[in-house]
């Protein structure tokens, strides 16, 4: 799960990292430390994400 080596995009230390990708086909890595909250983030957005899309079709 942690494979890559980087810098984490929520706490900005070099980790080892895990990727979370977006439902609009953007990634960001979290290290161990930040893993929850960036999940919860990201799970939060691809949700908002998706209301936001079927507001739009209904809409049409």
């Amino acid at each position: 799960m942690y494979t890559i080596e980087g810098i984490c995009d929520w706490c900005k230390k070099p980790s080892l990292l895990a990727k979370h990708e977006y439902i609009d086909g953007l990634c960001h890595y979290s290290c161990e430390e930040c893993f929850d909250l960036a999940a919860l983030d990201v799970r939060q957005f691809n949700l908002a994400e998706l209301q936001q899309r079927e507001r739009q079709n209904q809409l049409r």
